[in-house]
C-alpha cells in the first residue's frame, strides 16, 4: 500500500491533470466557436483570443509541473547513458534542486507581475491582467512541490526498472 505522502502527490498531480482536460476542451470550444461565429455567421466576439491564451497559459503551466513529478518532460540523456546507477541518482538528485530552483524563481518573479499590473484588465475580456500571470505562480509552485516530492519520495525515472526514464 502506498503511503499516505505518495497519495498526496498522486493526489494533486491527478487534480491538475483533471483540469487540463477541462482548460483543453474548453479551449477548443471556445475556438471552434469563434471559427464558427467569425467565418459562417461573420460575426466575430473580441475576447475569444484572451480567454484562449489565458486558457492556453493555464494548461501549460499545469502541464509542465506534472512533468515534473512523472519525469515525462524533455531532456537530454547523453551524460544520464554514461553514468553508472549510482551517478544516475546523484544527477537525479541535482536536476531535481535545478527545478526547484528555477520553479521558485518563476513563482516569485510571477507574484511581482501580479502586484506590478495590479488592478489592470485585459482589453477585450475585462479580466483583471493579474489571471495571466497567476498560472506561473500557481504552476511554479505546483513545480516546486513536485520537485521536493521527487526528493522526499526518491522518486526518479529508471530507479527500478534499470532505465533513464527520458525517451524522447
Amino acid at each position: 500500500m502506498k503511503n499516505l505522502t505518495t497519495q498526496f502527490f498522486e493526489y494533486i498531480n491527478r487534480a491538475a491533470e483533471w483540469v487540463c482536460y477541462l482548460l483543453l476542451a474548453t479551449l477548443v470550444g471556445i475556438i471552434v466557436l469563434q471559427v464558427f461565429l467569425r467565418y459562417v455567421l461573420k460575426s466575430p466576439v473580441s475576447w475569444s483570443e484572451e480567454v484562449a491564451l489565458l486558457l492556453l497559459v493555464w494548461f501549460a503551466m499545469l502541464a509542465v509541473a506534472i512533468a515534473v513529478y512523472r519525469h515525462t518532460h524533455m531532456a537530454i540523456s547523453v551524460v544520464w547513458d554514461r553514468l553508472s546507477p549510482p551517478g544516475q541518482h546523484v544527477l537525479n538528485i541535482i536536476v531535481e534542486f535545478l527545478v526547484l530552483a528555477f520553479a521558485l524563481n518563476v513563482s516569485i518573479n510571477a507574484g511581482m507581475l501580479i502586484d506590478i499590473v495590479g488592478d489592470q484588465a485585459l482589453s477585450a475580456s475585462g479580466f483583471p491582467k493579474s489571471w495571466l500571470y497567476l498560472p506561473l505562480q500557481v504552476g511554479g509552485i505546483l513545480m516546486a512541490l513536485n520537485s521536493i516530492g521527487n526528493l522526499l519520495l526518491d522518486h526518479f525515472p529508471g530507479k527500478d526498472a534499470g532505465t533513464s526514464g527520458f525517451e524522447v
